[in-house]
């Protein structure tokens, strides 16, 4: 038997859950059990850089997004120093943030 079992949408129950099994979790991000990995990181790059060295301890190589401090998108470089840290250089220093995922 599942840990978790689905129900009807119109039930006032979202899941049963079994003592002693994994618990599935709905949350901003997804579904997934608790103490999973995270599924995404968001980096602030407060000071402007031309180099940002993320830390994101996601443990691979996630996909990455990149906005200035107006909110455009900045294509740059991406160099993975293993699968928790990654280097993003760009031509220009600037401050914004970086969605990984």
């Amino acid at each position: 038997m599942s840990p978790v079992e689905p129900v009807p949408i119109s039930s006032p129950i979202v899941v049963k859950i079994t003592p002693g099994q994994p618990v599935r979790t709905i949350n901003e991000i997804g579904v997934g059990l608790i103490n999973q990995p995270n599924v995404a990181y968001h980096h602030n790059q407060g000071i402007s850089a031309t180099t940002w060295t993320i830390n994101h301890g996601l443990g691979w190589y996630p996909n990455v997004t990149v906005q200035d401090s107006s909110g455009k998108t900045v294509e740059g470089e991406i160099t993975y120093t293993n699968a928790n840290t990654l280097v993003l250089s760009f031509s220009n220093a600037f401050q914004g943030d970086a969605y990984l995922s």
